[in-house]
């Protein structure tokens, strides 16, 4: 217990203070730290700008270059029938040819949701049928047949090319609860690209 006292006495208050040099150390280390972190909020923020900025012109940019260009139903409609839902649905693409044509492009494209109706699997995973052939002076019709495997709005694009024009179809089947809508449109001729 002597010894404890005699530490108590030899005690000075001066060993407890902080020196003026110190305390400016300590102070010029906590605004270091402080602007460190100010730094890494900052960058954090701009960051997430950053980051949201990035997606969005992604999001732009995917959407350009993947998306499949729609033509509007600004065509002229030429005909709307009503199917049962779950019946094969018979399409005629008729096209009047002012004289006969020799090596006519044709090509017929799916969307999604539309097979065509084969026993065939291979045919019935078809999503774009092409071939050439002609076409005689006055009507000429080319019949398919197609099922619909869900609701909803599902279309079909055909093109007929010959010289350096295009003709198209787009027919809009649209399957509700018990039947499905049938519409086609034809667009005027276009130049090829």
């Amino acid at each position: 217990m002597e010894e404890y006292s005699k530490l108590l006495k030899s005690y000075k208050k001066s060993d407890d203070e902080i020196t003026e040099e110190f305390q400016k150390r300590i102070n010029a280390r906590l605004e270091e730290i402080a602007a460190q972190k100010r730094r890494k909020a900052k960058f954090i923020a701009f960051s997430k700008y950053v980051s949201a900025a990035a997606a969005a012109i992604f999001v732009i940019i995917f959407a350009v270059l993947f998306s499949r260009p729609v033509e509007s139903e600004t065509g002229e409609k030429i005909s709307e029938s009503i199917v049962a839902k779950g019946d094969p649905v018979t399409i005629n693409l008729v096209y009047d040819a002012a004289e006969d044509l020799e090596n006519v492009k044709f090509s017929i494209d799916l969307g999604d949701g539309v097979t065509f109706l084969s026993s065939n699997e291979k045919i019935r995973k078809t999503r774009t049928h092409e071939w050439t052939g002609s076409l005689k002076k006055g009507k000429n019709s080319i019949p398919f047949v197609v099922k619909t495997e869900r609701d909803g709005r599902m279309e079909i694009n055909t093109s007929a090319e010959y010289g350096n024009y295009s003709h198209k179809h787009k027919i809009v089947l649209d399957a509700q609860k018990n039947d499905i809508k049938v519409s086609m449109f034809v667009f005027d001729p276009s130049p090829l690209n």
